[in-house]
């Protein structure tokens, strides 16, 4: 029996689980010692939930340890661009004697599943979830039409 294809979205969610198993086997190889260069940083994605309301789409990512500032969100060609890095260097004065969160820098794109009023988009950033509110397009949000008796 053939099965017909849902959806693009769940062949896309597919293959991201996909790859993001095979990045965590390929670093399970590299243990201390594997010949990576110290330092060296790692591609990694967060965690991202979707939801949607009447009125909006909402993302939320898990990006703990990232401020403000090492974040960054575009919207372009009707995908959403998350960005973000962290840094492994010491703070000023002191010396490192361990390091077992290594720096990572991410990029993700995600498909909008709708049309949004960009000038409305809002983003924050608490206890390392981001939350990127996307409000719908006003001619996409559902309306009442009313029935008159001719």
């Amino acid at each position: 029996m053939l099965v017909g294809w849902r959806s693009f979205n769940d062949a896309l969610r597919t293959f991201d689980l996909l790859n993001r198993q095979f990045d965590s086997i390929h670093d399970d190889w590299l243990a201390p010692g594997s010949g990576r260069e110290p330092g060296r940083r790692r591609a990694a994605s967060p965690a991202v939930h979707v939801t949607e309301t009447k009125e909006a789409f909402v993302y939320q990512a898990d990006v703990p340890g990232l401020g403000e500032g090492d974040v960054t969100l575009q919207l372009e060609d009707g995908s959403l661009l998350l960005r973000g890095e962290r840094k492994g260097d010491a703070r000023e004065g002191y010396e490192v004697h361990l390091q077992e969160r290594a720096p990572i820098a991410f990029a993700h794109k995600f498909p909008l599943p709708g049309r949004i009023d960009a000038a409305a988009v809002t983003a924050t950033l608490k206890d390392g979830i981001l939350t990127v509110t996307l409000p719908k397009a006003k001619d996409a949000l559902p309306r009442q039409i009313a029935v008159k008796t001719a």
